[in-house]
């Protein structure tokens, strides 16, 4: 087998649309939702209500309050939106971890792929036909992202990185090659510097990609502090569906 093509962009402007726009099936497309945390608290009780007593047991661990509501409600609306595309009450819905302990929808006759990150207010969620993976990072300008550079990066993304802006260039990069990491399930490891990042078209070695497929990245901004990217497998063409959440789209009961 030959290597592994990689094809990565950025978006300048993703066109969020309402939840209402979705038609909840998945073709050629793979589905982008983000998830404002604040804008669903006022729902909190009525999410509680869709998770099942192990979770339920699991946001009583964490020691934070806003971790445990951020918990609830991520894992709640999770529920509902896969729930829309599988025809399934939230409840319903079985999650399982594979190898590496990449989630998946172990609910019979389940024909997404789905994968959720978190990060600062926002939690994102990809949902495709093939394998996919997002990541989401905020911007914090004062991480020393310089110590860890040369351990995690190409000379040629360090010469990007260090150009103008380069908290955000960082930030970007990284998004990359953890979105990759969480489409194959195989985490960042020792590879991670030999994974792209960068802009354009790549080719590379099946041991540092594990896919037999094109893996297609799209960069894109949640909000002037948060960055994300989402990776899927697909030789083809993909549409890249961007929606947006609130809890008055969805009945929670």
């Amino acid at each position: 087998m030959g290597p592994v093509k990689v094809e990565i962009r950025y978006l300048d402007a993703a066109n969020w649309q309402p939840a209402t726009a979705c038609d909840f099936t998945i073709g050629a497309e793979a589905d982008v939702w983000k998830i404002k945390i604040a804008d669903h608290l006022l729902f909190i009780g009525q999410l509680t209500k869709l998770l099942l007593p192990d979770e339920i047991s699991r946001a009583g661990r964490y020691y934070h309050e806003k971790d445990r509501k951020r918990f609830i409600v991520s894992r709640a609306v999770l529920r509902v939106i896969l729930g829309k595309y599988m025809g399934l009450r939230p409840q319903d819905i079985r999650f399982e971890a594979g190898p590496n302990k990449k989630p998946f929808v172990k609910t019979m006759g389940a024909a997404v792929n789905y994968n959720v990150s978190h990060s600062d207010e926002w939690v994102t969620l990809a949902v495709s036909k093939t394998a996919v993976g997002i990541d989401t990072e905020k911007i914090d300008r004062s991480f020393a992202y310089k110590e860890i550079l040369a351990d995690n990066f190409s000379e040629e993304e360090i010469c990007f990185i260090n150009q103008d802006n380069p908290t955000d260039k960082f930030i970007l990069l990284w998004t990359r090659k953890e979105a990759i990491a969480k489409l194959t399930g195989q985490g960042l490891d020792e590879r991670i510097k030999e994974i792209p990042c960068l802009n354009g078209n790549h080719q590379t070695n099946r041991n540092i990609i594990n896919s037999s497929k094109t893996i297609q990245l799209v960069s894109f901004r949640l909000d002037s502090d948060n960055l994300a990217t989402l990776a899927y497998e697909s030789d083809s063409p993909v549409t890249v569906q961007f929606r947006d959440i609130n809890c008055g789209d969805f009945s929670v009961k």
